[in-house]
């Protein structure tokens, strides 16, 4: 279904920092609708599924296979930590190199100095 399977291997590692795996459960999970009824070309899922359908990310992910960083601070209400839960999950079960830094106090934006610190040394490791 992914139109551009090797893009996935022009890096040798991922990061994937607060970011939608499943729009149509994004849809439901959180109150801002308008970036997932944007990145859908402004349709609903129930208005328009193809359209839904075709811009969800979860739709390309069996073209992964590339090492991921997962990170997520539970109060971000834009993006749910299902989210990226579940991700961390899809990548776990099949066996892609992973790990998953969870931010209990943090939302979207990592703003406590001592937590933003170990952000970028998580980072700058896992893509070393």
């Amino acid at each position: 279904m992914d139109e551009h399977p090797q893009m996935n291997h022009r890096f040798r590692a991922h990061v994937n920092h607060e970011r939608t795996f499943d729009l149509r459960e994004m849809a439901y999970a959180i109150e801002e609708l308008w970036f997932t009824e944007h990145d859908s070309g402004g349709f609903t899922q129930y208005k328009n599924p193809k359209s839904f359908e075709k811009f969800d990310p979860i739709h390309h992910f069996a073209n992964c296979s590339q090492r991921r960083l997962v990170i997520q601070g539970e109060r971000d209400y834009r993006v749910s930590d299902t989210q990226s839960i579940v991700v961390f999950t899809a990548l776990q079960r099949r066996a892609i190199p992973s790990r998953m830094l969870y931010f209990p106090n943090e939302n979207h934006w990592i703003l406590n100095p001592f937590n933003a610190l170990v952000w970028y040394q998580k980072i700058f490791h896992w893509i070393k």
